[in-house]
């Protein structure tokens, strides 16, 4: 016995039975309650805005050490394989396996270690530093005598 959809053609029928009636119908037009929407959320970020509550621009500091270094990870491990997946349909083509997948690898791990410089100094550059940080040794520390 196929059943088919049968049971969505019952749900499609009463979908259709329920028809709105005129009392039901809303007094306001929809165009100007999303002018109301719009205005009220417009407030609404205003008023966060003034209280600090805000963030206007949400950089990489948001990111803790294990999204970052995970981050990192995945952009190094990315160029080697687009780096591989570019030599070895290289080879295919050329039939000189496996001589540009082995050079293009080379080319990936340099642009994956180009990369991870490139984002690591930026997030060193966007990290918020406050006074209670310990950014390792100063000038005036003294070295315990041993």
């Amino acid at each position: 016995m196929h059943r088919g959809f049968g049971w969505f053609k019952g749900v499609w029928s009463m979908s259709n039975s329920i028809k709105p009636t005129s009392d039901t119908k809303a007094s306001v037009s929809i165009g100007s309650r999303s002018d109301e929407t719009r205005a009220l959320a417009d407030k609404i970020k205003l008023a966060k805005k003034d209280a600090g509550l805000m963030v206007e621009n949400k950089s990489e500091s948001h990111l803790t050490g294990h999204a970052r270094a995970v981050r990192l990870g995945t952009e190094f491990i990315a160029a080697i394989l687009v780096g591989f997946g570019i030599g070895y349909f290289a080879d295919l083509i050329f039939g000189t396996a496996p001589w540009l997948m082995l050079v293009m690898v080379l080319v990936g791990f340099a642009a994956g270690v180009l990369n991870v410089v490139r984002s690591a100094s930026e997030m060193n550059a966007s990290a918020i530093i406050t006074p209670d940080m310990d950014l390792g040794p100063e000038d005036d520390d003294v070295d315990p005598v041993k």
